[in-house]
C-alpha cells in the first residue's frame, strides 16, 4: 500500500511517499481503507520531535491522527463492525498512522460515519471535534447563557467549539481575521473581534469563560475578563509558547514545564481573581466519537473544510497547517 513515513525527526522534507506492507488487524482491530484524513498541528509537531514520549514512534513511522473509510476486515473478537462498514475515528495524537491507505484501528477507537457526512467530513470531525468537546464539556462545563470567549473561531477546533456553545445556548463571542468574520458569525459567534486590530484581553469584560484553542494566550491577560468562578481553557499552556519551553527546558521536559505552568497559573489565577486555569487534552474514545456522529447527524455541527491535499502532498499540507491562517480542516484524499 502507498503511505507517507517519516523517515526521522525533522522537518517537512523527512516526510516520503513509500510503498508498505498493508497492516494485519489483531484480534480487536479493524482493517479499515482510508478514503480520507486530515492534518492536525499535532500531527506535524509530533514529526518535529515535540512529543517524543508519545508511544509508536518507530521510524520509520506513518504519521496522522484520525480518518474516514471503510472496514475491509474485522478481527476475530471485533463485535460490533463488520467488513463494508462506514467508520471514522482518532487513533491518537500524531502517531496513528492514518496518512496510508489502510489503517489497523483499534475497535474502541472508532464509530460509525455520520451518514450526513462524506469522508472527507467525517475526517475533519474526530481529534478537532473531541477537543472542542473537552474543552467545552469537561473543562469548562459551559451552560445555557454563559458569555464564552473561543480565541481562534474559523480554526478547526474553534469552528466546531462556536457551533456546538451556540446549540448548548451560550452567548459566543470569537475571534479572527476580518475576511472570516462573517463566516464565523454564521457559525453562531454573537461577536467578533478582529485580533490584527483589536487585542481581545482590552475589549472584552464579564466572561464566563475563555477558551483558548490556539494555545498562544497568556492566561494573566484574561484574568481580569473573567467572572469570578470563571474558567480559562487552553489548548497550550496559557503563557509561554511551545517552541519557548522546548528552547528553555528541550523537547523531552517542554511538556512538563508546561503543565507545571498551567498549576502555577491555576493557583494564581483561584487565589487573585477565583477563576480557574486548565489545560485540555483530548484523548480518543469511542463515546465523544459518537456524540459528534449524532450532533453531525442533527445538523448541530459540521465540519468545515479549508482545503484537499492528495496524499503525496502531505508536505505541502503540514507547511499549510503551520501557516496558522487556515479557515476549518486540512484534509487529505487518500483514495476512493
Amino acid at each position: 500500500m502507498r503511505a507517507v513515513r517519516l523517515e526521522g525527526h525533522g522537518g517537512n522534507e523527512r516526510l516520503a511517499l513509500s510503498d508498505v506492507a498493508r497492516p494485519a488487524p489483531k484480534d480487536r482491530q479493524l482493517l479499515v481503507r482510508v478514503h480520507a484524513a486530515s492534518v492536525n498541528p499535532i500531527d506535524w509537531k509530533v514529526c518535529e520531535g515535540y512529543f517524543p514520549l508519545l508511544p509508536g514512534q518507530r521510524m520509520p513511522m506513518i504519521p496522522g491522527s484520525d480518518f474516514s473509510g471503510v472496514v475491509e476486515a474485522a478481527g476475530k473478537a471485533v463485535q460490533g463492525f463488520a467488513p463494508g462498514d462506514e467508520v471514522f475515528g482518532l487513533l491518537g495524537g500524531g502517531v496513528g498512522h492514518t496518512f496510508a491507505e489502510y489503517v489497523a484501528a483499534p475497535e474502541k477507537l472508532v464509530a460509525a460515519k455520520p451518514a450526513a457526512l462524506s469522508h472527507a467530513q467525517a475526517a475533519a470531525l474526530p481529534l478537532a471535534g473531541v477537543t472542542a468537546l473537552t474543552g467545552l464539556k469537561r473543562v469548562i462545563g459551559l451552560q445555557r447563557g454563559q458569555r464564552l470567549f473561543v480565541n481562534g473561531g474559523s480554526g478547526g477546533v474553534g469552528s466546531i467549539a462556536v457551533q456546538y456553545a451556540r446549540h448548548v445556548g451560550a452567548e459566543v463571542i470569537a475571534s479572527c481575521s476580518s475576511d472570516n468574520a462573517d463566516w464565523v458569525r454564521e457559525l453562531g459567534a454573537a461577536q467578533v473581534v478582529d485580533y490584527r486590530s483589536h487585542n481581545p484581553a482590552e475589549v472584552l469584560e464579564g466572561l464566563d469563560a475563555v477558551f483558548d484553542t490556539i494555545g498562544n494566550l497568556h492566561a494573566d491577560d484574561y484574568f481580569a475578563c473573567l467572572k469570578r468562578g470563571g474558567v480559562f481553557a487552553t489548548t497550550g499552556t496559557g503563557g509561554r509558547s511551545m517552541e519557548q519551553l522546548a528552547e528553555r527546558h528541550g523537547k523531552r521536559l517542554w511538556l512538563m514545564a508546561g503543565l507545571a505552568d498551567v498549576m502555577k497559573l491555576n493557583l494564581r489565577g483561584r487565589m487573585r481573581h477565583g477563576v480557574k486555569v486548565g489545560m485540555v487534552l483530548a484523548q480518543p474514545r469511542r463515546a465523544y466519537l459518537e456524540e459528534l456522529a449524532t450532533l453531525a447527524e442533527q445538523g448541530v455541527i459540521q465540519p468545515r473544510i479549508d482545503r484537499s491535499f492528495a496524499l503525496e502532498q502531505v508536505p505541502e499540507a503540514f507547511a499549510a497547517s503551520q501557516t496558522g491562517r487556515t479557515r476549518g480542516k486540512l484534509i487529505i484524499e487518500v483514495g476512493a
